[in-house]
Formats: C-alpha cells, structure tokens, sequence
C-alpha cells in the first residue's frame, strides 16, 4: 500500500503538465459548481427574506376601500390584525389642540356649557352632546415616523438628545411645524401647556368631525420640520399615538379609542393565504365580500381590509419558478459534470495506456494500477478544488461552509468520473496493445 501512494505522488510530479491539466479542469468545474448552487442559494435566501423586504401590506379603508384616511377604526381591528400576524403597525389617530387664548375661550365655554345642561337635565337618557368647537393647533397621534407621512427624516431639526424613535414611546414629546413655532415662538427644548380633544369622524349627511374635550396637557417640543412639505397626514403638531390613547383611556374611559387611519406589514407574509381566511370570522373583510347590499353604509366607519400584496406575491412566484427550475436541473447537472470528469480523465490519460500495458504485461493486476492512477488524479483534482474555494467565494458570494460543500460534491463527482474513465481505459489487452505500438 505504501508503495502505491509512492507511485502516486510520483506519477503526480512526474507528469506535472497531466497534472496541472487536471487541477485546471477541476477549478473550472468546481466553478460551475459554486455559480450553480449559488444561484440555487441566493434564490433560496431571497425567498426566504422576501417576507422581510418586500412584505404583504394590510391596511384598513372604508367600506368600498377608496378612503385610507379620515376614518373611525376601532381599536379591536388593530388589536385583531395584530393577533393574527400584522407588524410594523404604521398608525394614526387625530385631535385639536388649543393654543390660542380665543381658541381655549370658546372650548372652554363650550365645556362649561356642556356641563351645565348635564346638571340640568332630568334625567340621564336625555342626550347632551360632547362635541367641542375645532381648535387652532391640528395633532396628529403616530406610531412611528413613518406614520407622519414626511418623508426624508433629515429634513426634520431635533433637539440635543432626541431621535426620532421618541414617536414610538409613550412621553407627551412633540414635533411640531416650523409654521407654528414662527406663529407661537416656541423653540426646541421649549416646555408648553395646552388642552386637546380627542378628534373623531362622524358619517351622517356627509362626513363630519366631532372634538371630545379631555383635558390640559404639558408638552416638550424634541423637534421641528418644514410646514412646507406635501405629505398625506398634514399637521400642526406629531404627538407618540401611543401617549395620546393612553391619556384618552383616562380621561374619558367611556369613550373608545379609534384610529383614523391604520396599516402594516405580515410578519410572515408566506402565511398570506391563511391571514386572508381568518380575517373571514373576524369581522373585517375584503372588499369583494363585504355585503355592500345595506339601506345605509357608513363612509367613515371601516371594517374592510385593502392587501397590497401584489408585489410580494409576483416576486415570491417569480423566485419559487427560478427554484424549481434549479432543482429540476440538479441532477442531470451533475451527471453532465461527471461525464466532462470521465471525458478529461479518458483524454488526459489516455497516453498512459503503454505504461499500463507495460505494469500489466509484467503481472501487476490492473487494479493496482487503477488505484494508483486514481490517487494521482484525485491529488490534482483535489488541489484544484481547494484553489477554487477562495475563488468561489469571491466571486459567487458563497459562503465558508457552502464552499466547502461544494468542493466536496465536486470531489464525489470526480471519484465516480475517475472510475469510470479508467475502466474505460483499463478494457485493453496487453499484449496486442504492445504489439501494435510497436
């Protein structure tokens, strides 16, 4: 045995021309391989983050799904969507401040009004309305900075020690116009006061609003940004959503929050055909099976879900059809690789069938002499698929351990190749072919 890894090596620096031959071949092959299962990975990881980057997008309109905005949604539709798998909940609610001495006189004066006919009336199902007048400053409660609808952050000034992200928590922090600070003379790191109501969309004769007094509030102003910019939620004042339902639970727990404009992302947008079919007992719907057939429908009152998941559903069957098409390509894949390893080992060795006739005409079985073949070009096969393991990750973008496999599969490959081509090499008889040669 140690005599044929002897004439192994030998034959491997002997003929150093047959071996580098072999080691090219085997780094151009090991190549098609990497580029091969590359591409079958990236397609893989694609498909696998596609849920991340290109998510299936839900958001709540009204009834015929043509208004996204300036609606009434209940807080148990956002509880519910959250539940069954809705995240990165873009958000808003809405309210009106009251900045202004005139503003706070007439909101007080309604206030007291207010208060005056619930004392006088006699008896509790008489209805006293709870409607405030529009105040001076339009807040908007959001989720995140995106819920602003402002677009690039870097045109938003903040103060020393705030980011954005304050718009996710839950301090009485505010944004407000560069507008309002000319108008009011606040400046960043300024401490205000100022009453609100919660602001709610009413549908009778056309789309009203109805202010709903809570109470005086203290605000920091963390930052600014120019009025001038167009954005869909347009406003005097971003208040955290979250501070701002939290303050209407407790000052007017009988009154429910609501959203006047909600959305977000799958978290796992893979599961799109089973979030559609639960929201079909969970009171929201589609609009292609909200029963519309009704005397009257609410313009304002949402319960329908509009998905936006059309992107995200060409893009997955897309990378599925490139996937299937890889996998269904393997195989014969590597029935191709093996068939060019047994064509260069058929080609390259073949003027070594004299020196084998020789070995054999001496008495030396033919499997020894296949072995020792074999373990030659194994080594410069070898060789060449660990030069391409460095080259595959540069240039495929593979990693460590799929490099490695791959070098391996290419191995396996040139094993059966090698056994191959050389029983196809072996099948002569001694001495003719040394008779003919000569």
């Amino acid at each position: 045995m140690k005599f044929i890894f002897t004439e192994s090596g030998y034959q491997l620096f002997r003929y150093r021309g047959r071996s580098v031959l072999l080691c090219c071949v085997s780094l151009l092959l090991c190549g098609c391989i990497a580029f091969y299962i590359g591409s079958l990975s990236s397609n893989r990881r694609a498909l696998e983050t596609l849920s991340e980057n290109t998510p299936a997008k839900v958001r709540i309109s009204n009834v015929n799904a043509d208004t996204f905005d300036d609606l009434t949604i209940s807080y148990t539709y956002g509880e519910l969507l959250e539940m069954l798998g809705v995240g990165r909940v873009v958000a808003t609610c809405q309210a009106g401040g009251y900045y202004s001495e005139e503003s706070r006189t007439a909101l007080n004066t309604a206030h007291d009004e207010m208060v005056r006919k619930i004392e006088d009336r006699e008896s509790d199902w008489v209805y006293v309305s709870s409607y405030m007048p529009q105040g001076d400053v339009h807040i908007y409660g959001v989720t995140n900075f995106e819920a602003t609808g402002l677009g690039w952050a870097g045109d938003v000034t903040l103060g020393e020690g705030y980011d954005l992200s304050f718009l996710e928590g839950g301090e009485s922090l505010c944004l407000i116009s560069d507008k309002m600070a000319q108008s009011t003379g606040l400046e960043i790191g300024d401490t205000f006061e100022m009453p609100i109501c919660f602001l709610q969309f009413t549908s009778g004769f056309g789309v009203g609003k109805a202010y709903s007094y809570m109470n005086e509030y203290s605000f920091t102003v963390a930052g600014t940004y120019p009025a001038r910019i167009e954005t869909i939620h347009p406003a005097d004042m971003y208040l955290p959503l979250t501070w701002l339902r939290a303050r209407l639970a407790e000052d007017q727990p009988n009154n429910p929050f609501t959203y006047t404009s909600y959305g977000g992302d799958l978290k796992d947008s893979m599961k799109l055909n089973e979030f559609k079919d639960s929201l079909k007992d969970s009171g929201l719907g589609q609009p292609f099976f909200i029963d519309t057939h009704e005397m009257y429908v609410s313009l304002v009152n949402a319960r329908t879900v509009y998905m936006d998941d059309e992107e995200f559903i060409r893009s997955a069957e897309k990378l599925g059809q490139s996937m299937r098409q890889y996998e269904m390509f393997l195989v014969p894949f590597f029935v191709v690789v093996v068939f060019l390893v047994t064509l260069a080992i058929f080609l390259v060795l073949r003027g070594c069938r004299r020196d084998m006739a020789i070995a054999c005409s001496l008495g030396r079985p033919k499997v020894v002499t296949a072995f020792s073949t074999l373990m030659a070009a194994l080594a410069a096969q070898l060789a060449g698929a660990l030069l391409a393991v460095p080259v595959s990750m540069l240039m495929t973008g593979i990693g460590f351990g799929t490099a490695l496999l791959v070098c391996g599969t290419f191995l396996l490959c040139a094993l059966i190749g090698d056994i191959v081509g050389l029983i196809i090499l072996l099948r002569f008889d001694a001495l003719a072919l040394l008779t003919a040669t000569e």
